[in-house]
């Protein structure tokens, strides 16, 4: 077996570490292969690793070692308590570093996120993946290092030891809320309760009316107490039906409230490449994000290929409707140009606007026969802040929810933790104070973190306070905020 180099030590005995009670190097390793996974929270690829390096840890327990280096992107990503929440959110059980300034990721030469590195027990470099690598042939590529490594007496001892995780307990009435929508006709708000793997419906006056799934993650079909999500962010309510993002089954889902029934649209269950057209049944989707409809049509964020598709809901097809897979942004007819992980839909003034999250990008696709696409706050994938101004002069950081009305995109400015309103009209950009600024009556009442969904109804704003587990209602008159669902 041919050594490439000997790995760099992580020397990160200064650093921010998790699911450990003490700094790692990789002497604690030795005799074992281990993965160090160059990642960020905020990136659609790295979040598909996950699950494949969890099926790693469950089938080689006592030859490898997973440990995370988390490596930020946004200005946001580099604090220990949002780490520290996405780390819960997406359940990670192995050892994380935060490496702030990326001096690790320097050390180790370090171009893209994700980057697998895979050591040897004595410490080599034996491969590197850069990129989303495909989970089949790197479990097989692992599977084959671990039986030549045996058959050389190179592995010994107990991965498991070097672990201590600390679980908690979930007790809340919603776990990482998402989109939030509300239907006339019902006149009630559907909410996608992200990590309880539900839909939650609720009144106007914030009390849950319905639970819908088991809470148990999968993609079964069914009434309401059997049927199944798994981490669903994105949805639409209209005249008893919810349709539904389930983003980590990679699936596009419809709720019948009068039926009492889940049933699947779009799909396969599998994570698919560039969106193709066909029957929805046989065509994959990737991490749908957020959905929404419009005469008949069902967009969807294909976050993970960084398009957008539309589903008919009539004739059951599915196909591409913008961007060509190429993660950016570039703007023009609407099958040139170039997304870069899209998460949040709200249709208005014959145009699908969407909040582009890896460019901090508000863009917009019409929707008429030339499907223009076009930028309104945004310039790339590292530009980014937060700042208030005129069209590009304004600057977002990560957002992850949008929301037209009566000419004005509501913006959930996530990494922020604001909610800012782009006038149309003026192509003006401005923070909605009341986000920021907080007055409240209630103690429990803390500024946002991480908002994933904004809602405008009747001048007030309805927002998923993500990271908060809660939703909050803002008068946009008064400018006091209410808890609404906590």
């Amino acid at each position: 077996m041919e050594k490439l180099v000997h790995a760099p030590n992580l020397n990160a005995q200064n650093l921010p570490w998790f699911n450990t009670h003490t700094s790692l190097d990789l002497a604690d390793f030795k005799g074992k292969l281990t993965i160090l996974d160059f990642w960020t929270y905020c990136c659609i690829n790295c979040i598909h690793v996950i699950p494949t390096l969890k099926r790693i840890e469950e089938k080689f327990p006592e030859s490898v070692v997973v440990v995370g280096v988390h490596s930020p992107k946004f200005p946001g990503e580099k604090t220990t308590e949002n780490l520290e929440q996405a780390i819960y959110r997406y359940q990670i059980e192995h050892p994380i570093v935060q490496d702030v300034d990326l001096t690790i990721w320097k050390n180790y030469a370090i171009r893209a996120w994700p980057t697998l590195i895979l050591i040897g027990p004595d410490g080599y470099i034996l491969e590197q993946y850069e990129g989303e690598p495909n989970p089949d042939m790197l479990i097989k590529t692992i599977a084959k290092l671990i039986k030549d490594l045996s058959s050389q007496k190179e592995l010994f001892g107990n991965a498991g030891d070097l672990l201590a995780l600390e679980k908690k307990p979930d007790n809340k009435t919603l776990s990482f809320p998402g989109k939030i929508s509300y239907s006339m006709e019902d006149k009630e708000f559907a909410i996608a309760d992200c990590n309880h793997n539900q839909i939650v419906t609720a009144d106007r006056e914030g009390r849950i009316t319905r639970r819908i799934g088991s809470g148990d993650a999968g993609y079964g079909n069914g009434v309401f107490e059997e049927a199944e999500f798994f981490r669903p962010q994105g949805l639409c309510f209209q005249n008893g039906i919810i349709w539904v993002a389930d983003t980590e089954n990679h699936l596009l889902r419809k709720i019948d409230l009068r039926k009492e029934k889940v049933e699947t649209l779009a799909g396969t269950g599998k994570q698919g490449t560039s969106l193709k057209r066909g029957d929805a049944r046989e065509v994959s989707l990737s991490s749908p994000w957020d959905v929404s409809l419009e005469d008949g049509w069902l967009y969807f964020a294909n976050a993970g290929t960084h398009q957008i598709g539309v589903f008919h809901i009539d004739e059951g097809i599915v196909k591409p409707f913008a961007g060509t897979g190429r993660e950016g942004l570039a703007d023009g007819p609407r099958f040139m140009g170039a997304f870069a992980q899209p998460s949040g839909l709200s249709v208005g003034e014959n145009k699908l606007f969407l909040a582009d999250s890896e460019t901090s990008a508000i863009r917009s696709v019409r929707l008429d026969e030339f499907g223009f696409i076009a930028t309104y706050i945004g310039k790339g994938l590292f530009d980014f802040g937060d700042c208030d101004g005129k069209g590009k002069l304004a600057l977002l950081q990560h957002p992850l929810g949008v929301h037209y009305s009566k000419g004005k995109v509501y913006i959930a400015d996530s990494y922020n933790h604001k909610i800012k309103v782009l006038d149309l009209k003026t192509q003006s950009v401005s923070t909605v104070r009341a986000s920021v600024d907080i007055v409240c009556d209630d103690k429990t009442c803390t500024r946002l973190w991480e908002p994933a969904g904004v809602l405008e109804l009747k001048n007030q704003l309805y927002v998923s306070d993500t990271n908060n587990h809660r939703i909050l209602k803002i008068d946009l008159e008064s400018g006091k905020t209410k808890i609404f669902i906590a």
